[in-house]
């Protein structure tokens, strides 16, 4: 019986977080009307940085998991509701819920209110979903051939 060794994934998940950086900077170039080019590259690196620590986060938890991280934990890790993949239901929502509140409060600490200057309920909700829950369609990636074979051609890169 093979048994499967689960393994970082460092690259893919920097490249869908840098995807989702980008679609979480022009939601925020569009929805609070900058006129200044220095505001927006403010602002579209701050949104890629979060997203791609976050993708990070979450697509590592499997990995975690198996390193024993959570194993001290006792009780609480029987309640991370782990499914077959190695993913955690609980790790992603608290991914999800901190990616939102860090949406929503880095416009008070700049200070800046009022109208135009906040995104729209829904961008946030697709961004930080498309964070939290990366794990989740990354498994559905790492199957396609495409990156398989870019995987098996290039085998030192933790995919």
């Amino acid at each position: 019986m093979a048994v499967e060794e689960l393994t970082i994934h460092i690259v893919l998940p920097i490249v869908v977080g840098f995807i989702i950086g980008i679609v979480e900077a022009y939601f925020v170039y569009e929805d609070e009307n900058m006129t200044s080019g220095q505001q927006f590259i403010g602002d579209m690196w701050h949104g890629l940085l979060f997203s791609v620590f976050g993708v990070l986060a979450a697509t590592n938890v499997p990995w975690l998991l198996t390193m024993g991280v959570f194993d001290s934990l006792g009780f609480v890790k029987d309640l991370l509701m782990i499914d077959v993949n190695g993913n955690s239901l609980i790790v992603s929502i608290f991914i999800t819920l901190f990616m939102m509140v860090k949406m929503v409060t880095s416009h008070a600490i700049k200070g800046v209110s009022g109208a135009g200057f906040s995104e729209k309920w829904w961008h946030k909700i697709l961004i930080s979903s498309l964070i939290g829950f990366s794990s989740y369609y990354m498994t559905a990636v790492y199957a396609m051939p495409f990156v398989q074979g870019i995987a098996a051609a290039v085998p030192f890169l933790p995919f």
